[in-house]
């Protein structure tokens, strides 16, 4: 398993406690431990040799999950040498610069630094957090994961599920900020540097980046030039000789993107459970390219695969459903050495992080304006986000109520968003779908991935997450950023029609604006073939409404799991049947089904499940706010928190 687990301070357990990193994956497993730390980590050959890597003078040790991509000092960037793995390049780098070098690291990846000498652990996040670390304590130890559900079952820790956070969870697939839905472990914050003094096992922790909207007064023509030249940048420091590079390829443009920036063969995969028009359009794509495509089925026993394996990979975000590659690994991990995708495109660059009106044009279809809905305060922004809990959900736990102890100004000016802080309200608008991306409600997919290969999606390099907080919100909305620069790299993919609008990619905004509803129409009322099941669609993914009314595998999987929803205090097996029948009747509670299928088939639900049964009390009856109890604090701007 690909993963990070540590222990610091006085330990009460030895490695063999340590849960195994073993998965029967292609992964390396490397542990460490002296009297006051321990550490062990799984791991892809091709980012470390061994872990973890020493300094010259031996006396600081470093861990990294992930990849570092570069380092900026001064204005001054310097990509990572091919020859030096990133825990090599840190311990190099922490050796010029001492911690601070954390500041200026671009990648993904979360890490661990011990400095024997100074008797001092260091817990880095990257700047978006897009490795969680979480922690609690055990004794006098404190613990860190990028698993939650191992930190549950480790010996020493008291915890159980905590109904607010667990609501949030079922109702959103997330959880949000440094919150978790068990009570005592949190996850600490992105773009943190968080030093723990092993002598008297005080922390520290110190912000270095957020992010902060700053639009630029420039033609859209500047902001495709930067783009398209940042990201031929980013893929030739990426792409090596040596390496076969394998591609998660839709039949949209933010993967099309990926093709036309490589300057070498890529295999384009593409998961579907038929040969619909996504998949002939994504085939087109890699056939224009000139490069292998390879079509993945999802058969009727994907669904009960994904069932029995994934629920093991949640930290709680997001379906078990979404860890798509897992039910095709051994045909991934034979052929290609490292995997791409174009996720969060649609975040940073289409806005789909901006509020936007939608009005019903009838037979068309609803439609979504390419305008902003100003949100201006705090209570809009929860407004807008509330909703009710699930009916199987405690009758007292009001998501409301919850969100609006956990969403809050500070008395500085800024907004505290569940233990996270940004600037102001226009941040917390645009940027919290990312910020942290340990919240993001599909982290579970790019998990799988990170289990099968080291995996990148370019759209993460700190260079366009740069851009993208310069970029004018109405280019995001009435301009196509991603289709301009495809046609520019490569005009070949921008000619082949998008899967969902039907229009060629070097056509102008208007232009697919336009025939993206008009096809829409067409396709709904005329499509020319049809679907071998009901919930099968023309997309990417099936109608998963669809399926839970026609297909009795969820309405089974969820029988299978009564017994574990009548131990667990704050579940109403009534509820669950209420919530799969106003389903069948025509509701869509896809959302809150398919969250709870996931949460009971976790490990560590069945773990606090066995817990529950022997002790009543187990489970808390609500929680305070994140700022009221932190593990381990954030200093705010007065006490010299802020980045620097």
């Amino acid at each position: 398993m690909v993963g990070l687990f540590g222990a610091f301070g006085d330990r009460t357990v030895g490695l063999d406690a340590f849960p195994s990193m073993r998965r029967g994956g292609p992964e390396r497993t490397d542990s460490f431990a002296d009297d006051a730390v321990a550490v062990t980590t799984g791991f892809h050959p091709l980012l470390a040799d061994e872990q973890p890597v020493r300094t010259a003078t031996e006396d600081v040790l470093v861990w990294t999950l992930g990849d570092v991509y570069g380092f900026e000092r001064n204005g001054s960037y310097q990509p990572r040498p091919a020859a030096i793995d990133t825990p090599t390049f840190c311990a190099n780098l922490y050796e010029s610069y001492g911690i601070d070098f954390v500041d200026g690291l671009n990648g993904e990846f979360a890490g661990v630094v011990y400095d024997r000498e100074r008797r001092t652990v260091f817990l880095l996040t990257d700047r978006l957090g897009s490795y969680p670390l979480f922690h609690t304590e055990a004794g006098d130890a404190l613990l860190c994961s990028t698993d939650i559900q191992t930190l549950a079952g480790f010996p020493g820790v008291e915890t159980a599920f905590d109904r607010d956070y667990l609501a949030e969870f079922l109702a959103y697939k997330r959880s949000f900020g440094v919150t978790t839905p068990l009570s005592g472990i949190e996850r600490l914050p992105p773009a943190t540097v968080t030093a723990i003094d092993l002598d008297d096992a005080s922390t520290d922790s110190r912000r270095y980046w957020r992010p902060e909207y700053a639009p630029k007064d420039e033609p859209f023509e500047y902001f495709v030039e930067e783009f398209v030249e940042r990201f031929r940048r980013i893929l030739d420091e990426w792409v090596r000789d040596d390496r076969e590079y394998g591609l998660l390829l839709s039949g949209g443009s933010d993967s099309r993107l990926v093709m036309a920036a490589m300057d070498r063969p890529v295999v384009g995969f593409h998961m579907n459970d038929w040969r619909n028009r996504e998949a002939r359009v994504a085939e087109r794509i890699a056939a224009a390219a000139g490069n292998e495509f390879r079509f993945l089925h999802r058969d009727e026993e994907y669904r009960r695969r994904s069932l029995a394996e994934n629920p093991s990979l949640s930290n709680f975000d997001g379906w078990y459903k979404q860890g798509y590659p897992t039910g095709f690994a051994d045909e991934i991990t034979s052929s290609v050495d490292v995997l791409m995708s174009g996720l969060y495109a649609d975040t940073l660059f289409k806005g789909h992080a901006v509020p936007s009106p939608k009005v019903s044009l009838g037979p068309v279809g609803n439609v979504t304006l390419p305008l902003e809905t100003p949100i201006r305060t705090v209570d809009e922004f929860i407004d807008r986000l509330a909703t009710d809990a699930p009916p199987y959900l405690d009758a007292d736990v009001d998501l409301e109520a919850v969100l609006r102890k956990n969403i809050s100004v500070t008395s500085d000016g800024e907004i505290d968003h569940h233990g996270v802080r940004y600037r102001s309200i226009r941040e917390l608008v645009l940027c919290s779908d990312y910020y942290p991306l340990s919240n993001d409600t599909e982290l579970i997919y790019t998990n799988s991935l990170r289990q099968l290969r080291p995996y990148r999606t370019p759209f993460l390099d700190n260079r366009l997450i740069d851009l993208h907080l310069s970029m004018p919100v109405e280019y995001q909305l009435r301009r196509n950023i991603v289709h301009q620069a495809i046609e520019r790299l490569d005009s070949r993919l921008a000619a082949v029609p998008h899967s969902e609008s039907g229009v060629r990619a070097d056509r102008s905004f208007p232009v697919e604006y336009v025939g993206k509803h008009l096809n829409a129409f067409r396709w709904k009322h005329f499509e020319d073939e049809t679907p071998p099941e009901p919930w099968c669609t023309h997309g990417p993914w099936p109608n998963d409404a669809a399926f839970v009314r026609q297909d009795g595998f969820v309405r089974d999987a969820l029988a299978a799991n009564r017994e574990v929803v009548e131990i667990l205090p704050f579940l109403d097996w009534e509820g669950v049947r209420r919530s799969y029948r106003d389903h069948f009747d025509g509701a869509d509670n896809t959302v809150e089904l398919y969250t709870l299928l996931t949460l009971l088939e976790m490990p560590v639900t069945k773990l606090l499940g066995d817990a529950v049964e022997t002790d009543d009390s187990a489970s808390p009856t609500g929680s305070e706010p994140v700022g009221d109890r932190p593990l381990i604090r954030l200093p705010t701007a007065d006490e010299g928190g802020e980045e620097r």
